[in-house]
């Protein structure tokens, strides 16, 4: 029987709602599960679905002496050819701090005890690395989905990011964009791209038809998010100072947390937005449906920061559009792909505050009908985001051999396999020098 070994480097996260909905709908299908953390938790605050999901977690023990180091080391690698596996290895891993090394020593010999067939690591960063090493010294493979940050960030390390998806049984991107983009920087390395996007539980997000704000009232606002520059809050603001100025009525909620918390909040000040503009803090699952459900509009301003990391495909759009709260997004990665402009929401250029102002206006004043956008959005996430459909497809993936479909026949596209103009790269540990990095995603 197969049993997935998921990889995350915090687990439980506050932010990371989609790694708890895919292990929720991988469970409800039967699939086998244990998690295993890299990091122990920051949050002061979790969403309860974590209550719901029955996998056990195993905290990877990470050495900061060398003493421990070795005694972790020892009591890992029972077996000489264990310990050959290591030294084959080496190479490579001299690169690396001690404890990733450790973790991924400790990841190998616990996923072995547990009866693991299978690793799953989320972000192509930490995750991965520690189970490619994992992998390495014990034969199980995996695979990695990526993200944003771990793929698009100015300090992804190039080499790491190829060595851990070629040797990966998959790599799963979770938007087409992000497809393109992997398979430019990965063009020669045989990795074996695959498209899965994240999903919802359906069921927790039933729809309401929309409604423009009534006469005399003002337009109601959502925001949802970490504060941080890719969020393009700031240009949230601007635009809704621009429609105080022209006396449209607007109020608004920005929910995260982050770096930028502190000069958000002076900036609602100096914009005298003061009693306009709400800045509770991080928000639970239930919490942002209640905010969605009370709100005109979602907007999802994303930019591009200046230091190359750009947003995914945020969940809370995906939960607007599912429920029924009109979207108004801008064009970065893969937003285009699920809010089209005039079909599921508003698409607008990142960094155009006029642009977010005249869309919100629309809105406000009834010229823009938000009926047909919501029932397409929500057409839209019923076809393609639905968590149970995205089990199913990952518990595939994960339960054939490599070299074989789910259906017992063999795979053109199997890993290790040649494709039109690529070559699969040798396979010796060394193959690629470079140090890591820390986590990015």
């Amino acid at each position: 029987m197969s049993r997935i070994g998921y990889v995350l480097k915090v687990y439980p996260r506050f932010s990371e709602t989609f790694i708890v909905t895919e292990i929720l709908a991988r469970e409800e299908l039967g699939d086998d599960l244990t998690i295993y953390a890299l990091r122990p938790t920051t949050d002061s605050r979790f969403h309860p679905e974590i209550a719901r999901v029955r996998a056990g977690v195993s905290w990877m023990p990470r050495p900061f002496k060398a003493c421990e180091l070795w005694s972790l080391l020892a009591d890992s690698l029972p077996d000489a050819g264990q310990r050959s596996r290591l030294a084959g290895i080496m190479p490579v891993l001299a690169g690396l701090p001690g404890d990733d090394v450790a973790q991924g020593v400790a990841l190998a010999a616990a996923a072995r005890a547990d009866g693991v067939t299978h690793l799953h690591a989320h972000f192509a960063s930490l995750a991965a690395r520690i189970a490619w090493i994992a992998s390495r010294l014990s034969g199980i493979p995996y695979t990695v989905t990526t993200h944003a940050k771990d793929i698009f960030h100015d300090g992804v390390d190039p080499v790491w990011l190829r060595r851990v998806c070629s040797d990966a049984d998959r790599v799963i991107a979770i938007s087409r964009f992000n497809e393109r983009h992997l398979r430019t920087v990965l063009e020669g390395t045989g990795a074996r791209i695959c498209l899965r996007y994240n999903a919802l539980e359906l069921d927790r997000f039933p729809f309401r038809p929309p409604a423009p704000p009534a006469p005399g009232t003002a337009l109601r606002v959502a925001a949802v998010g970490r504060l941080v520059p890719k969020k393009g809050f700031e240009v949230l603001l601007r635009a809704l100072a621009a429609l105080v100025d022209s006396g449209v009525e607007v109020t608004a909620v920005i929910a995260g947390e982050g770096e930028l918390g502190d000069s958000l909040a002076a900036l609602v000040r100096e914009l005298g937005l003061g009693e306009r503009v709400q800045l509770p803090g991080a928000l639970t699952q239930s919490e942002v449906r209640s905010l969605l459900n009370g709100s005109h509009v979602l907007v999802a301003p994303c930019v591009p920061a200046a230091d190359g990391n750009v947003d995914g495909l945020p969940t809370v759009v995906l939960e607007a559009m599912a429920c029924g709260t009109p979207v108004v997004a801008t064009a970065v990665t893969g937003m285009p792909e699920v809010v089209r402009d005039g079909e599921t929401g508003i698409l607008l250029p990142p960094g155009d505050a006029p642009a977010l102002a005249r869309a919100l206006r629309g809105l406000a004043d009834g010229s823009v009908d938000p009926a047909p956008l919501a029932a397409g959005a929500r057409g839209l996430i019923e076809e393609e985001f639905d968590s149970r459909a995205q089990a199913a497809v990952l518990s595939a993936w994960q339960r054939e051999r490599p070299g074989e479909r789910p259906d017992g026949q063999p795979d053109a596209e199997a890993r290790g396999a040649e494709r039109p103009g690529e070559r699969r790269p040798e396979q010796p540990a060394g193959r690629l020098a470079g140090a890591g990095t820390e986590e990015v995603g």
